[in-house]
């Protein structure tokens, strides 16, 4: 079944006061991401793997965290060297 967020957790929220400020390139790009019109449309590709992905089935990683690993792998240059390996690109 086709999740899309996770339910927010306050224990993390908190932790989250401890982390360092995010650069200025990702706040740039975690705007972009918060576009719904952009969530929408890869929520729309992802559901369309399996003909009832969005009403059955074993629940998915969340639409917004599928889109979120992606946009890191691309920025950082990840690959996937062996099944659920992520390492860097040398």
């Amino acid at each position: 079944m086709l999740v899309e967020h996770y339910p927010t957790d306050k224990r993390f929220e908190e932790l989250l006061g401890y982390l360092p400020e995010l650069s200025p390139e990702l706040k740039k790009i975690d705007e972009y991401l918060e576009d719904e019109k952009l969530y929408r449309m890869i929520r729309a590709d992802l559901s369309k793997r399996y003909p009832k992905t969005k009403e059955t089935g074993r629940n998915s990683t969340p639409v917004d965290v599928v889109l979120r690993m992606l946009v890191v792998k691309r920025l950082y240059g990840y690959v996937m060297r062996r099944r659920n390996e992520m390492c860097e690109t040398v």
